[in-house]
């Protein structure tokens, strides 16, 4: 498959830089050859058509204003696209012993629609910088993964009991907070909140009524702090928490998904690294980094992730 694209954008500043305007357009085209396959004989997609993906056009606006008071007032609106990927229409997987196609060559590329709102503001000499956005993402269309039944394999022209579809894509919007402060010039504070309110057209899981978005948490809380010592040592650490969520588990012997709800995520890490100049332009740094501080029981999507772990190493710079 061949793809082309043709992009443009334009900035334009207006009112001493103070009004600032951007635009861009996208353009994209796709080419399919003819798909061989082998063996021949029982290839799930001889003798299907073929086609090659819809041509995609993207645009991009946005619009920022920045007042004398260090305050910035910003927007933003544009769409997405996305061509199925090859293996999205053609893949096949052997699983319990079986072959099994997964792809579906009719698929129809993904499109969404996105605008966002905020202010940002500045104080203290540039040494605290506030942030608050509004975002508003409409996922049109997309391409999906179905195990739960949706797919019949007497209906389905490929014989498949799961595998890629299109579904009716779903709203994501939800208010982001920020703050970034550095009360010197050896220390760098950054904190976020992100409330998401995201829900599918259609439930993840058939039959299962619910059609919140899975695996995506309503509330997430990010903080990062940089710490320097000098001109040779650099400290930071990184916490990241959320709330409970809801995320699909497999079941490998009825072949059907369960929706169960995990403890929210709590993580933190902490690095260091030791820099040793060693010429003007040579420099030997080492590092280590010491993941999951807490040790707590983390669960992503069901898989349980490591606990408390360690790692090292060193770095030459020329």
């Amino acid at each position: 498959e061949r793809s082309h694209a043709f992009f443009i954008q334009d900035q334009l500043r207006f009112l001493d830089n103070r009004l600032q305007l951007s635009a861009a357009f996208r353009a994209q085209f796709f080419s399919l050859g003819s798909p061989t396959f082998t063996p021949t004989s029982g290839a799930p997609y001889v003798g299907i058509g073929s086609a090659s993906p819809a041509p995609a056009y993207t645009g991009d606006g946005s619009i920022a204003y920045l007042f004398s008071t260090g305050t910035k007032v910003r927007g933003h609106v544009g769409n997405g696209y996305r061509a199925p990927s090859l293996f999205e229409r053609f893949g096949t997987s052997f699983f319990a012993g079986f072959f099994s196609p997964l792809g579906d060559p009719r698929l129809r590329p993904e499109r969404s629609i996105a605008f966002d709102a905020g202010i940002d503001q500045s104080l203290a000499e540039n040494r605290l910088r506030l942030s608050a956005t509004y975002f508003y993402t409409r996922l049109q269309e997309v391409v999906g993964f179905d195990f739960s039944g949706v797919i019949n394999p007497v209906t389905d022209p490929f014989g498949r009991f799961f595998g890629f579809l299109n579904t009716g894509g779903g709203l994501a919007r939800g208010v982001e907070l920020s703050a970034t402060a550095s009360p010197n010039r050896m220390l760098d504070l950054f904190v976020s909140y992100t409330f998401t309110n995201s829900d599918q057209r259609t439930p993840q899981v058939a039959d299962s009524g619910i059609i919140t978005s899975l695996v995506i948490p309503d509330h997430q809380l990010a903080a990062v702090v940089t710490q320097r010592i000098g001109r040779r040592v650099l400290i930071n650490f990184d916490l990241t928490a959320t709330n409970n969520y809801l995320a699909p588990v497999f079941d490998s012997i009825t072949f059907a998904s369960r929706i169960y709800r995990f403890r929210g995520l709590v993580k933190a890490d902490i690095g260091a690294s030791y820099e040793f100049p060693m010429t003007e332009r040579r420099k030997l740094r080492l590092f280590g980094y010491l993941d999951n501080l807490f040790d707590r029981e983390n669960f992503e999507s069901g898989f349980q992730t490591p606990g408390r772990t360690a790692r090292a190493g060193a770095s030459f710079s020329f």
